[in-house]
């Protein structure tokens, strides 16, 4: 049994680096492999680890997480006792109290803390992919005794200004964290994941002079502090999807013949709301080849090694191959899909080609967009007969009375007519 647990999630940042992907959604909210969404792996794992009560806190462009979640039934968590709340900002009668950080959001919430009365707070990064039991890393901080656990993963290779980079000493305690460094230092990284002693957590939140970040308000301080503040270092499956390299990137590893992170697991299902679709059905000339098909696909043409998202049609005579397609997407015949993302309600037009010629980075998104990838926005519509050079993003709601030309170089941005004239 667990001790008295309060479950947190951070999930209303607004994820700018995923452009057009996350102009109306955060990342917890962006569909992933096939069926699911990101949020869908943070509440499967508190519900596998025996957490049923946790708070939820959004703010930036909240419906489509809130519309997902609904009222928790998915993952058993709509009942009397416990169960997951949306925490959203409030508005008073003189003043609108958005939440100004992390650390912000906690305090605005203080009373749901207090409420709880639970030993331990648990705060998790909502746009986290990680297959975590968190039973074992609550035992090992009641028996140290931690006013804080940190939990570290193995340092990346790139994008050291993503991360925070944790310095541990030989008895796991956490002597340093340097948050976002311009260059790697170290070998371990925050993996977004705090475990507090509810009494030094309330203890921070109800400082005077409390800025509004976690890490740099509460965290580091209490390091700086000399407090016992631990790291627990996780060894298994852990990605963060905030960009859109790392997105897909961490969805197209789900292709692999034996993929690190199991969807198939009957002991750890990934529990989501289904939507109720008619099976997927391969027509004519259709053909898939390693690729994650959902429900409610009809496939005419060939599929490679990509992640199709319920309701899509794929013309005959296309090719969609690299690729993730989400929901209702029409990819019309003879089109040619490569290396791309598409948003909800897209439409790629006969005869035209998304993802054609060098990778030449964006050329106003160089450091979010230069490995090859297109990205088109929801309900973007591209004309037939068109090439779009790779890493060109396509807004969202782009018509195709919205190009200049049918031949878009490698690089470009792709805007509404009425965007352009501001």
């Amino acid at each position: 049994m667990n001790p008295p647990i309060l479950v947190l999630i951070l999930a209303g940042g607004k994820s700018e680096r995923l452009h057009p992907l996350g102009r109306l959604r955060t990342a917890p909210a962006l569909p992933y492999g096939g069926k699911y969404r990101v949020i869908d792996f943070s509440l499967s794992n508190c519900v596998h680890s025996g957490l049923h009560r946790i708070g939820m806190l959004t703010q930036y462009a909240p419906m489509s997480l809130h519309g997902h979640i609904g009222i928790g039934r998915a993952w058993d968590l709509d009942r009397r006792d416990g169960g997951i709340r949306l925490l959203q900002p409030y508005v008073r009668q003189r003043e609108t109290n958005w939440y100004r950080g992390t650390a912000d959001a906690l305090v605005q919430n203080r009373n749901v803390i207090a409420d709880a009365q639970a030993r331990h707070i648990l705060v998790l990064s909502g746009d986290l992919v990680t297959k975590m039991d968190y039973a074992p890393l609550i035992a090992r901080h009641e028996e140290r005794g931690a006013a804080l656990t940190m939990v570290t993963v193995a340092a990346p290779s790139d994008e050291s200004e993503r991360y925070g980079y944790v310095s541990v000493d030989g008895h796991g305690r956490v002597r340093g964290l340097n948050e976002k460094p311009s260059k790697p230092d170290g070998a371990e990284i925050s993996a977004g994941i705090y475990l507090f002693r509810a009494r030094d957590l309330r203890e921070r939140l109800d400082a005077p002079d409390l800025g509004p970040d976690l890490v740099r308000d509460i965290v580091q301080p209490m390091i700086a502090a000399g407090e016992s503040v631990d790291a627990d270092r996780f060894d298994s499956y852990w990605r963060d999807v905030g960009t859109i390299d790392a997105y897909y990137d961490a969805s197209m590893e789900l292709l692999k013949p034996i993929p690190a992170l199991n969807l198939h697991d009957h002991d750890w299902p990934i529990y989501t709301p289904s939507e109720d679709r008619a099976p997927a059905i391969v027509l004519g000339d259709g053909d898939t080849t390693m690729s994650l098909v959902a429900h409610g696909t009809r496939i005419e043409g060939v599929v490679r090694r990509s992640i199709i998202f319920p309701g899509v049609h794929v013309g005959p005579g296309a090719v969609v191959e690299d690729s993730i397609i989400f929901h209702d997407t029409r990819v019309l015949p003879r089109s040619h899909v490569s290396r791309a993302i598409v948003d909800k309600g897209a439409r790629v037009g006969e005869g035209a080609t998304v993802g054609a010629g060098e990778a030449i980075p964006n050329r106003e998104y160089p450091h979010d967009l230069s490995s090859g990838l297109t990205v088109l926005g929801k309900g973007a519509e591209v004309p037939a007969g068109s090439r779009i050079g790779r890493n060109t993003i396509v807004d969202m709601g782009v018509r195709e009375s919205d190009f200049t030309a049918r031949e878009i170089p490698p690089g470009s941005y792709v805007r509404t007519s009425a965007l352009r004239r501001r």
